[in-house]
């Protein structure tokens, strides 16, 4: 089955990694990053299934707005939509969406 990640700091580290291994697998994948250009490899390599937007983490109306957004585009894909979210510190936590 499809799923759909969002996933906040895909440019980098073990955000970049899961979302590499998650598109190889033919999954869909919702990303944050800091700098939209760095990612231009992977947006030419896998197209719709990667959608990506700006995001400063301290701005919290921004995230709301990106989530919200990030929901709308796995549902116009007609799938649920699981969020992966990274730390700088290391930790990670996913939990999918009812």
């Amino acid at each position: 089955m499809q799923r759909t990640w969002l996933i906040t700091g895909v440019s980098s580290g073990f955000g970049r990694h899961m979302t590499e291994q998650l598109l190889k697998r033919g999954d869909r994948v919702a990303g944050t990053v800091r700098r939209l250009e760095v990612m231009d490899d992977l947006k030419a390599a896998y197209g719709d299934r990667l959608w990506l937007a700006k995001l400063d983490v301290t701005d919290t109306s921004a995230i709301r707005e990106v989530v919200n957004e990030a929901f709308r585009w796995a549902a116009r894909r007609l799938s649920r939509a699981v969020l992966c979210t990274m730390r700088a510190n290391g930790e990670s936590k996913a939990s999918p969406n009812p």
